[in-house]
């Protein structure tokens, strides 16, 4: 461990005061991007089957996958959690474990079949047929659909909210892929102009209801109900993000679709702009890093506008589809790693030298976010004490709420429970931040982390 150490008078404020030595370390940090789960780059839908080394893509935080009504209750009543549970398998196993991030449909493509189930168009959900009798898309106003997916979305919230490894429910039900629009069905009205913000919202409500503890996120091409999504607490996602001339030379996603986007969500709920502070922004590349290589032939500079574009939106997340990326950007990649989402530093530690017995030991500690957005789920920071044959003799929790951690930096004091005497010799003090099971999750950009997770950042000397 490379520290540096700094030892001081702790002076009491009257005469003839018991001097007790204080001992301030400052860890080493690190500068590269860190791998944590639930933010930086998304595996999607387990990589497609391809597994790619890391020098082809950057280890990632979070398994993103979506799901088909259809696939999910193939029989009225009887859900099929085993495979939304293999995401959260496949997450667990990775290295290190990273967070799911989840989506459900009831549309796709016109020529790519029907997305919900067979049972719920017998029992008469209105709705109508592809030209082709193909695909069925449901009438979204239909308040036996309504009733139908809300039950889904419970039964899965059910299984699934609060999960410690779920970073997000995605809102979605509402048009092709949950992403709220049908421009890929040419023979239907756009859907904004088919529904109501009235007849749109249920939707919305239905994801907070079935999943009131899961950070919930929302593609921005829902217009108003885009904005009241984040006035009940919703962060939101840009898809086709890069998006410069991949389907016109005088169109784009970047110039022409988000600013509009951004503004009327802005004007119709004044703390839109604000959502980053309580709730994730995602978004999700157009086509891939190789096509804007080799085939729209983007160079550095506006590579670098695209992510310079997700940093000053506080984004979190990054889906670059599991696709290899360019060497002449991987640099710009791997520069934005290190600052979006959350991305923790210890600064400082300060203690007594010495414990010559007591009921708790002071900790003051000085954090910096150095990321741009805040950590979304409860995770719980922690000290212990531990002997030279790392057995813990001491730990507890801090009682600060790290999701309110904004960008900027933090003071943390805190009495460690302490057994009272210990045995003479030297001790190790740790650091982590902890999920609802107790286990060490968070990476910090500092030096010191041990096997266990934790990390080691001074001693004091029991005497």
């Amino acid at each position: 461990m490379k520290c540096k150490w700094v030892s001081a008078l702790l002076l009491m404020s009257f005469p003839l005061a018991v001097m007790s030595a204080l001992t301030t370390v400052t860890p080493k940090a690190l500068t590269g991007p860190l791998t944590n789960p639930g933010i930086g780059v998304a595996s999607f839908h387990q990589g497609y089957g391809e597994t790619l080394g890391l020098a082809d893509y950057p280890n990632t935080g979070f398994e993103y996958e979506r799901f088909y009504w259809r696939e999910l209750e193939p029989v009225e009543g009887q859900y099929n959690f085993a495979l939304v549970d293999d995401a959260f398998k496949y997450a667990v196993a990775h290295r290190p474990a990273m967070n799911v991030g989840l989506r459900f449909m009831v549309l796709a493509d016109p020529g790519d079949g029907t997305k919900i189930p067979d049972w719920l168009i017998k029992k008469g959900v209105k709705g109508s047929w592809t030209p082709d009798n193909k695909t069925f898309i449901p009438d979204l106003s239909d308040p036996l659909f309504i009733e139908y997916s809300q039950r889904l979305l419970n039964a899965f919230g059910k299984r699934y909210d609060g999960n410690e490894n779920l970073a997000f429910v995605d809102i979605g039900m509402v048009g092709a892929w949950g992403e709220w629009h049908n421009s890929n069905f040419p023979d239907l009205k756009p859907l904004l102009e088919q529904y109501t913000t009235a007849q749109l919202d249920p939707y919305v409500a239905m994801h907070f209801s079935a999943f009131p503890s899961t950070p919930k996120i929302m593609l921005m091409s829902g217009g108003q109900s885009l904005a009241n999504a984040v006035a009940r607490g919703a962060g939101w996602r840009a898809d086709c993000w890069g998006d410069l001339r991949v389907f016109s030379d005088s169109w784009s996603h970047m110039a022409d679709d988000y600013p509009q986007r951004l503004l009327a969500a802005q004007q119709s709920y004044s703390g839109f702009n604000d959502a980053w502070k309580r709730a994730p922004v995602s978004l999700e590349i157009c086509s891939y890093m190789q096509d804007w290589k080799n085939t729209f032939h983007y160079t550095r500079a506006e590579v670098q506008g695209i992510f310079d574009w997700a940093v000053k939106q506080h984004a979190s997340t990054i889906n670059l589809k599991s696709r290899a990326i360019p060497s002449d950007y991987r640099p710009i990649v791997d520069d934005a790693l290190t600052k979006l989402g959350y991305r923790f530093r210890l600064a400082s530690l300060s203690h007594e030298s010495v414990w010559d017995g007591g009921q708790t030991l002071r900790l003051n500690s000085t954090w910096y976010n150095e990321g741009i957005a805040p950590i979304y789920l409860p995770y719980t920071l922690a000290f212990r004490v531990v002997d030279s044959a790392n057995k813990v003799v001491a730990q507890g929790n801090a009682a600060d709420d790290i999701r309110r951690w904004l960008p900027g930096v933090y003071q943390v004091s805190y009495a460690l429970p302490m057994p009272g005497r210990l045995a003479k010799g030297q001790y190790a003090i740790e650091v982590s931040m902890l999920d609802k099971s107790g286990a060490a999750r968070i990476n910090f950009a500092n030096e010191g982390k041990q096997s266990s997770g934790w990390y080691r950042v001074s001693t004091i000397t029991a005497r």
